[in-house]
């Protein structure tokens, strides 16, 4: 096994990385507690990588981190959660999609407007790893099939970002491909995510400790170690 015990880890993205299910033990822990590293957490649940009125802008995390003169040997983050929910009022996702143009520059973390689409925003998360980390590895987590979401949506909003991290080299623990989570299972959401909303069930959206510990920490724990 690797040695990360001088290694520094940041995280950034939503309520999965964050453990909002969990009485806050998100991915950051897990990977503190396994491999000994320091942790700093920009996570916060309810964020979208697009901006959205009210809610937390993942731009601004990865603003932040840079702003205080963090340093990373590991970056792990997720987006697109909750981009892609779709609101009752309009019928459309919270943040749109846009277009993905192969070999585009991106804008610059910094200059990124509160107009800009979910493409464009992720991609300047992904250029500003790169720019203003250029030390550390990066692992980005898709999450798993969420039965609160739209089932073509959270698939289009995903696959996306695979492409786009794929594009900048970053590695990426496909919990939606290879963890065979599907919260659209009455069985599965009851017994990997937690009652956070008092229902009596499984939210579909947040793992439990066993969510994280049995679908995904077992990819998250392989990225890391093939970064």
């Amino acid at each position: 096994m690797k040695n990360f015990a001088d290694k520094k880890l940041l995280v950034f993205g939503d309520s999965i990385i964050y453990g909002s299910g969990n009485n806050g033990i998100g991915v950051g822990e897990y990977l503190k507690d396994k491999f000994s590293f320091s942790l700093s957490k920009y996570c916060i649940g309810g964020a979208r990588v697009g901006f959205c009125e009210g809610k937390n802008w993942v731009v601004e995390q990865v603003q932040n981190a840079i702003e205080n003169n963090e340093t990373a040997d590991l970056i792990v983050f997720n987006g697109f959660t909750n981009d892609c929910c779709i609101s009752e009022d309009s019928g459309l996702c919270d943040v749109r999609l846009g277009e993905f143009i192969q070999g585009k520059q991106s804008v610059d973390i910094f200059a990124v407007t509160k107009q800009m689409d979910f493409s464009q925003c992720f991609e300047s998360i992904c250029a500003a790893f790169i720019k203003y980390f250029q030390n550390s590895k990066v692992v980005f987590v898709r999450p798993h099939k969420m039965g609160r979401r739209g089932d073509k949506v959270q698939k289009e909003y995903g696959e996306r970002a695979k492409v786009i991290c794929e594009k900048y080299g970053f590695s990426i623990a496909d919990i939606y491909e290879d963890s065979g989570l599907d919260t659209f299972d009455e069985v599965q959401r009851d017994k990997y995510t937690a009652d956070t909303y008092g229902w009596g069930k499984g939210d579909c959206t947040h793992p439990n400790a066993l969510g994280y510990k049995e679908k995904y920490m077992p990819l998250i724990e392989k990225a890391v170690l093939n970064v």
